[in-house]
């Protein structure tokens, strides 16, 4: 009768310490309104992040190949071109 009482002691113990710790997850999400203080701090530090000034950075030609590959839409497995890095062949 002893032995079952520490058992069922020890057995106790272990499920307190493996379960409390196995529930006390962090909190992933953030706090609710994060997003809009961030955003006001970010704006009092730079104030002048949000003015109408044109975006500047693609290169025309390279702009406009991009929305040629994105109008022509996906390509065909026959189309892809194989290619072979370390000797392993893709593609096939």
């Amino acid at each position: 009768m002893q032995n079952l009482l520490i058992y069922i002691a020890i057995v106790g113990i272990m499920l307190q310490a493996g379960c409390g710790t196995m529930f006390e997850a962090e909190e992933t999400t953030p706090p609710f309104g994060s997003s809009v203080r961030m955003a006001v701090r970010s704006q009092t530090a730079n104030p002048e992040a949000g003015t109408d000034a044109p975006v500047v950075g693609l290169d025309g030609r390279y702009a406009a190949k991009v929305v040629e590959k994105y109008q022509s839409g996906p390509i065909d497995k026959a189309e892809r071109q194989t290619g072979s890095t370390f000797g392993v062949v893709e593609g096939q």
